[in-house]
């Protein structure tokens, strides 16, 4: 693998990922001294890519931290634990933290599943950065890989598109 140096960086896509999540998510846990955490649980999905493809496992979720700016801008601290089959049946665990930054105005819209699965991504910021743990074997590749995705929320829930850093 060459370093191509700081100057440079590049990527190719690894998958298209669509997760559902479970209808009463996400359920808020309540602000804390420390934090203000939700909980938003996967109820399942799909990943299609050049090099990997499958299934995203029900189970996983997502404890994610909501904030506020001062402008009034939502932020949110993504912080999601999952399990992926692949086609072949090799299971992959997926974890990823990220940033979802929702301008104040867009707040109606994005919280209303009738209009955010129409509602222009270029509207919110929403990024994460995938880790992947697999065994050895047709996807152990993916131990060494670093990886950067952005989101957009859908009706049932979200849809990413993850990119391998070279």
């Amino acid at each position: 693998m060459a370093n191509p140096g700081p100057e440079a960086l590049a990527a190719r896509l690894l998958c298209d990922v669509d997760i559902s999540l479970v209808d009463d998510a996400p359920v808020p846990l309540g602000r804390s001294p420390w934090r203000n955490r939700r909980v938003s649980y996967i109820a399942g999905g799909t990943f299609r890519g050049p090099r990997v493809s499958g299934e995203v496992l029900p189970g996983g979720g997502d404890w994610s931290e909501l904030g506020q700016d001062g402008a009034g801008n939502a932020v949110t601290l993504i912080d999601v634990r999952s399990a992926w089959r692949a086609d072949d049946g090799t299971l992959i665990y997926v974890t990823y933290s990220g940033r979802l930054v929702i301008p104040a105005e867009a707040l109606p819209d994005f919280r209303d599943p009738a209009k955010v699965e129409a509602m222009d991504p270029a509207r919110y910021y929403f990024r994460i950065q995938p880790v992947f743990e697999v065994a050895d074997g047709p996807y152990g590749w993916l131990n060494a890989t670093v990886a950067v995705g952005y989101g957009h929320r859908t009706a049932k829930g979200v849809r990413y598109r993850v990119f391998a850093l070279d």
